[in-house]
This record gives structure tokens, C-alpha cells and sequence, in this order.
């Protein structure tokens, strides 16, 4: 067996899981206005069971939906009619031998007051963060009536057939404002001492236990919040907090890490290393006798199973890698560790619930959320050909799909490797696991059977040899260049040669446009011990990156004290010097520089697809990726599953 610790039965409590890796709750914001669990949402939690784990702990679920809303999608369980759509979710992960515990939620001070009408409920009155509501300090009563709401929804997951259920007391809600000495300012039984800090919740678990006997019960917890104020708890402080909710009687702890002020903790950034937090649930494993679960950027089964070998935790909380890849277990015990589709550290997935409140999704799995939508790939490729130009991951993503779809595939790459753009965006710091991306990619691709033809450029005559029913064209895209004075000059260098290592620009350098190529470009080149100008037309630098990446980024970037021209277009360059305009005064600004890069973005190859379409009438002709419009690599990815989807079913369709 691979992994023998990682497929090794384990218990939490009367429970027994056929193996160690566990699903970590992630907000997934697909429930209904209402709070029901939807189809999408089961389908979801379905192809996680499927993929092999022994148990699913689902998103947060409100306990209460007068006091606490904090998206207007959360799945809630704050009623009896919540409990009959929920058995759906229960069932439909009992059907692949998948355990499955609701986490039970209630926000507190971080809940939305446009969502309540109501002032939000806390320990005291302290805002969660600064700039947010200030919320209504919890009588007794308020105390008693919100204890009394997470025992009765127990009721309802047990009703609806749910295995365990998890006390959410992790990243700044409710249950943690009571632990944290900083939130939780009370002078009475509830405030003070650790015990008295943690009552809230043993007396919950207290009522469990009365009503409900020995069902099981988990808590998450944050081990160590990992921020620097007075008053947020420590690990010692932690371990003190987990021995009580032990003695109290809970089956089992989930460690988390961080708080509502310090996200990169819980959910980091791709800079941050697998196990960088390892000792904290190693800490609490040591210190207590019930089972731990945690995460730790779990990327690989090798590392889960060395977690486990290492006795870090019993269990391993698999979160994005999930989203991922929801086969990464299967895959682990069936031998096809390199075929995994592992986790880039993107944040993608948080972008997309936390700012912009929209249902979570994947760069590297376009199905992430939408099996519904592609629930079963039809094998009706019956051997023709088909013809997919360019292996970026755009190229790559559609023809693995259309090979799983029965296609003879030939793909064209006109360099000596596939990976396209992410051959240049793995080169910065701690981008690596885009290299890893194009293994796995590679390997899917080898193993189905795909037709790869590196150096070979995909002209009309080649391709007709093949004689394709299809084409798809992912030939990607090229460097925006402004029609500016000077920018043919010798000292002007595109950001993608720099980072590749095929220009070398020298002495002092303006970087002009600081979207992500452009920072991480100006990160290398102050490493490098260059002097570097950022000039940025919108009023701050690294406009439209989520903040959580974005400040990330600067942490490092900025310690290189380069000279920021936020608000600034560029005009002309020189030989020496280039020229801007200062968007808000409209005054001219010329600053002495040697050599500058341009990372403004890029536009589509249109000629190769035009090309193409003229000289294949009669073919159906799909352009993907960046060939069709700039984006990501997960609008990359997503294209070129979608391509691989649906070529040859759209009206008037040949295949």
C-alpha cells in the first residue's frame, strides 16, 4: 500500500474512518438565499466523497439566522426546514462510505448588519477590525438564547442523518471572541480566566452531551493566532483553552491557525512553504489525548503521509487541495501520485467568496463548483482527430479533455516544452509549484494517449496532413507595446524576456505596469541589486491583485525601498530618461533611467485563428486561453476544458 499512515484506519470517537485524510470546511457561498443547501453544493460535497476521503467536515453553517448572516449565501441549518435538504447533502456523501460532520457557526461581531437589520451580538463591544460595526456586548440572556440555538441545530444534523458535528470556534467568530482576551473584555463568569473564556462553548457542549448522549463532537480552534496584538491568543494560551474543551468531553480538535486580522494564516499565499506551521499541531498532539486534526498546506500525499509519520496530528485536513484535485486521494492509493492536480497557492478560490462574494471556484479545476454542469464527460470522440495548436495551459487542459472524450488528439507545440506562459510566470520567487503544474498537466497528457509534436509550428499544410474533424487554437497571446516615442529604443525590454532570462537590463530601471508580472518582474530585478522606478496609471500599485497576494507581494518587494509613481502614465522614453504625466495634475514628470520594461498586459495572436478559419471553412475552429482574450491561467484552464467539453455539440455541429 502507498502511504500506509495516510490509508490507515483511525477513530474520533465512536466514529471509525477507513483512512486519515479529512476535507476541511471552506465557504463555498453556493447555499440559496434562504441558507438551503443547493444541488450545485451537493454535487460539490458528492465528488469529494467520491474521490476517496473518509470524511467531509462542510463550510460553515449558521446556527442562527437573526443574529448572525455574514454572506448572503451561507449554508445555515438555523431551522427545521433546513434539516430535510440537508439529509439530501448527508446522503449523497454516505454513498461513496464518506463520513460527513456539519460545522456548526455563529459569526458574532464579524456577521453583516445589512444582512440582519440588527447590531451585531460579541462577548463585548469591540469591532472585529477596525472600520467595522461596532456590536451590542451580550447580555446573559443573549448568552443563554445563542447556546441554545447551536443545541437545537445538533438536533437538526442529527435528524438529518450528519455523522459528528464541529463547534466553530476558529478565525475570529463567536466562539474564539469568547476565547480571545482582546475581544472578550467581560468582568463576569464569561470573561477573565480561561476557563471562564471558554465557558460559552463547554456549556454548549455541556447541553450536547445532555440531549443528544454520545454523539460526536468536534472543535476548531485557531492553535495559535499568529498576531502580534496584546490580547490574541498565543499557542500556550491555546493548549491551555484545548485541555478544557477535552476535560468538557469533545471527541476530537481541529487546529487552524490565525484570526479575523491575520487570514495568511489560516489560508496562505503561495510564498508560504508546506508545514511552515507544523509545530503548533504537533503541540497540541503532544499535549492532549484526543485525536488532532490539522492542516498544514497540504500540496501532496507524500507530505500528508511524512505529517503523519512525524505524529504531527492523527489526521490531515485537505483544504484547497481538494478544490484542486478531488481525487487526490484515489489517486494517492492507486499509484498515481503524479497525476494529482495540486494547488498553486493562488487564492483564487478565497478571491473569489471573500471579495467580489461570488461562489467559490479553482484556477486549476475548472470543474470546482460546476459539477453539476459537467457531471458526465460523453465518450463519443470515436477516434477522430483532432487538432489543438499550442501547449500552454489553455492548449493542454483542452486536449486532455477532449482525449478523455475518445479523440485522437495532436497537439502542437511550436517550442521544445509544453507550458506555454507558465514557463515564465514559474521563474519568480516561490512560483515553483507552476512547474509542478506543467508536470502534472504533462503526465495526464502522456498517459492518455496524447499526440504531443514539440518544435513543430501547426501552418495550414501540416495540419490538413492530420486531417482534423475540430481545431482548437490556444497559440496564446503576445506583449502589449504602447505606440509611444522611444519604446523601439535599445533600452526598452519586455517583462516576459526579463523574466525568462533572455534580456538583461542594466543600471537604474522603470517598470511600467504593476500588475502581477510587474511586480514580481521589479521583485527579481531589486534582488538583483537594481534600482528600480514602478510607474502605475491607476492611483496605487498592483491594481485589481487580491489584497491578500497583493500584500504579499509588497511585503518583499517594497523592502527594497523602490521609488513608487502610482497615478502616473508614461509619455516617452529616451535614452536616458523617460517622461510621464501625473494623472491628477496633468503636470510632466521626467526621471532619469537607464533601461525599462514594459509589463502592460498582453492581446491575442488573432492571425493564427483567422488564418486558420480561412483556410478551414467546414471545420469547427475554437479559440482558447489567451488567444482568445488576456486573462489568467485559470481562464486559461477554464477555457480549455470547456473547449474539450463541447466542441462538436454546438448547432450545426459535424462530429
Amino acid at each position: 500500500m502507498n502511504y500506509p499512515k495516510l490509508f490507515s484506519e483511525g477513530r474520533i470517537g465512536p466514529l471509525v474512518l477507513k483512512n486519515r485524510g479529512i476535507m476541511m470546511p471552506m465557504a463555498t457561498d453556493l447555499a440559496d438565499k434562504d441558507g438551503l443547501v443547493t444541488k450545485r453544493q451537493i454535487r460539490y460535497y458528492q465528488e469529494r466523497a467520491k474521490g476517496g476521503l473518509a470524511m467531509i467536515i462542510n463550510e460553515y453553517t449558521g446556527v442562527d439566522d437573526v443574529d448572525s448572516i455574514p454572506s448572503i449565501h451561507n449554508l445555515r441549518i438555523a431551522r427545521d426546514y433546513h434539516t430535510t435538504a440537508m439529509e439530501e447533502l448527508v446522503d449523497a456523501v454516505h454513498m461513496y462510505d464518506c463520513k460527513i460532520v456539519a460545522q456548526l457557526h455563529h459569526g458574532g461581531a464579524t456577521s453583516n448588519p445589512q444582512f440582519t437589520g440588527r447590531q451585531n451580538l460579541a462577548p463585548s463591544a469591540v469591532p472585529i477590525a477596525d472600520g467595522r460595526p461596532m456590536p451590542k456586548e451580550m447580555t446573559l440572556e443573549d448568552i443563554k438564547r445563542v447556546q441554545e440555538k447551536f443545541i437545537d441545530a445538533v438536533g437538526r444534523c442529527k435528524k438529518a442523518g450528519y455523522d459528528a458535528v464541529e463547534l466553530h470556534g476558529a478565525h475570529g467568530y463567536l466562539i474564539a471572541q469568547f476565547f480571545s482576551k482582546y475581544y472578550n473584555r467581560r468582568q463576569d463568569q464569561y470573561g477573565g480566566s480561561a476557563t471562564n473564556r471558554a465557558r460559552f462553548l463547554t456549556e454548549i457542549i455541556a447541553g450536547i452531551r445532555k440531549r443528544y448522549g454520545n454523539y460526536p463532537i468536534l472543535v476548531r480552534m485557531c492553535g495559535d493566532e499568529m498576531t502580534p496584538v496584546d490580547g490574541f491568543l498565543t499557542l500556550a494560551e491555546g493548549i491551555e483553552i484545548a485541555r478544557i474543551l477535552e476535560k468538557a468531553g469533545i471527541d476530537a480538535i481541529n487546529i487552524s491557525n490565525g484570526s479575523a486580522r491575520n487570514g495568511d494564516a489560516n489560508c496562505e499565499p503561495f510564498s508560504y512553504k508546506s508545514g511552515w506551521k507544523k509545530h503548533v499541531a504537533k503541540a497540541y498532539k503532544e499535549a492532549l489525548n484526543i485525536p488532532v486534526i490539522a492542516t498544514n498546506t497540504i500540496k501532496d500525499p507524500e507530505f500528508a503521509e511524512q505529517l503523519l509519520e512525524e505524529g504531527v496530528c492523527d489526521f490531515v485536513g485537505l483544504g484547497r487541495s481538494q478544490l484542486a484535485d478531488p481525487y487526490f486521494m484515489l489517486k494517492a492509493a492507486s499509484g498515481q501520485s503524479e497525476e494529482i492536480r495540486k494547488c498553486i497557492g493562488c487564492l483564487y478560490c478565497r478571491e473569489r467568496v471573500l471579495r467580489d462574494a461570488m461562489p467559490i471556484r479553482c484556477t486549476v479545476n475548472a470543474r470546482t463548483a460546476r459539477e453539476v454542469e459537467f457531471d458526465q464527460l460523453e465518450k463519443d470522440g470515436n477516434g477522430q482527430t483532432v487538432a489543438v495548436i499550442g501547449g500552454g495551459p489553455a492548449g493542454m487542459e483542452a486536449a486532455r479533455v477532449l482525449a478523455l472524450r475518445g479523440f485522437e488528439v495532436h497537439l502542437f507545440e511550436k517550442t521544445q516544452q509544453l507550458g506555454g506562459t507558465l514557463n515564465i510566470a514559474d521563474k519568480p520567487a516561490f512560483k515553483e509549484k507552476l512547474t509542478q503544474l506543467t508536470r502534472t498537466m504533462t503526465a495526464q497528457l502522456n498517459q492518455l494517449g496524447v499526440i504531443i509534436k514539440l518544435n513543430q509550428l501547426a501552418d495550414a499544410k501540416t495540419i490538413r496532413g492530420i486531417k482534423p474533424v475540430a481545431i482548437v487554437v490556444a497559440c496564446g497571446a503576445e506583449p502589449v507595446v504602447p505606440k509611444l516615442p522611444g519604446v523601439d529604443g535599445n533600452n526598452v525590454y519586455l517583462a516576459e524576456e526579463v523574466v525568462a532570462g533572455q534580456a538583461q537590463p542594466v543600471g537604474k530601471i522603470a517598470v511600467v505596469g504593476t500588475g502581477l508580472t510587474g511586480l514580481e518582474t521589479a521583485e527579481m530585478l531589486c534582488s538583483a541589486g537594481h534600482e528600480v522606478a514602478l510607474v502605475e496609471m491607476a492611483p496605487e500599485i498592483g491594481p485589481g491583485i487580491f489584497p491578500a497576494i497583493r500584500n504579499d507581494e509588497l511585503g518583499r518587494l517594497l523592502s527594497h525601498k523602490p521609488t513608487v509613481y502610482a497615478g502616473h502614465k508614461l509619455l516617452a522614453i529616451d535614452v536616458r530618461s523617460i517622461t510621464m504625466e501625473n494623472m491628477s495634475s496633468g503636470e510632466e514628470v521626467q526621471i532619469e533611467v537607464d533601461s525599462v520594461v514594459l509589463a502592460l498586459g498582453v492581446r491575442p495572436r488573432k492571425q493564427i485563428y483567422d488564418e486558420l478559419k480561412q483556410a478551414f471553412p467546414d471545420i469547427e475552429i475554437r479559440a482558447v486561453g489567451d488567444a482568445r482574450r488576456g486573462g489568467r491561467i485559470g481562464d486559461a484552464i477554464r477555457d480549455g476544458f470547456e473547449a474539450g467539453y463541447t466542441l462538436g455539440k454546438g448547432s450545426g455541429s459535424i462530429i
